[in-house]
């Protein structure tokens, strides 16, 4: 044989391209293998706790809904019912074994309408005190502004206006400001920026410049 046929001769032995491919590959699935083996306790581990995380957060969600449907049904029991202590009754069971679901809100809204003086008084400090929707806690820092302004409860009425309320509510906190202060300068800046608060009611803005021109007219 020449020295040309020798050279052009497959030596045996020698891995070729594929051969060598594949011998990669069995390595690596072999080194993968070795780190599973190694860490068989800690993924095993790690799996229960996922499954754990899974279970639990379903179970929560389930609970909360369930939590929601009972919830729903104490409060249309309650509204259902004719009778004034039964319905106080069910919408006070609602506020307590319920009290951060939104039908514990709608229940001390229904109070806040009760008859009784003392009863609404109650609900709506709930409502300012819960920090529930804005709109709920504007309209009850007025209502309850206004009891007690019919109660001759200055200071307490102050109270519950000396914070800003949202734009559609700022016109009838100036209008109740401007009722309960005794100085004449100060009900007419009181009055002027009621008038110049955004207005929903036709009537309180009628009062509030027929009032404001009286004032005016009497210097």
């Amino acid at each position: 044989m020449s020295k040309k046929e020798q050279e052009n001769t497959p030596v045996e032995g020698i891995v070729d391209g594929s051969e060598f491919v594949e011998l990669k590959r069995d390595m690596q699935s072999a080194k993968l293998i070795a780190w599973l083996q190694y860490n068989q306790q800690q993924l095993i581990a790690a799996g229960v706790v996922l499954v754990l995380a899974l279970v639990g957060s379903s179970l929560w969600q389930a609970q909360q809904q369930t939590q929601k449907e009972a919830a729903a049904l104490m409060y249309i029991k309650a509204t259902n019912n004719l009778d004034a202590a039964e319905r106080f009754a069910l919408l006070d069971a609602v506020i307590k074994e319920y009290p951060d679901s939104g039908y514990a809100t709608l229940a001390r809204l229904q109070k806040s309408a009760a008859q009784d003086v003392e009863t609404r008084k109650v609900a709506l400090q709930a409502l300012i005190d819960h920090k529930g929707a804005p709109e709920f806690v504007w309209q009850a820092r007025l209502d309850l502004a206004s009891i007690y302004i019919a109660e001759g409860k200055v200071e307490k009425a102050k109270a519950m206006l000396d914070s800003r309320l949202g734009k559609h509510y700022e016109q009838a906190r100036y209008a109740m400001l401007s009722n309960i202060t005794d100085d004449v300068g100060e009900k007419e800046i009181l009055i002027q920026k009621a008038l110049d608060a955004e207005s929903l009611d036709n009537d309180l803005k009628a009062n509030l410049e027929a009032e404001l021109a009286q004032l005016k007219a009497s210097k």
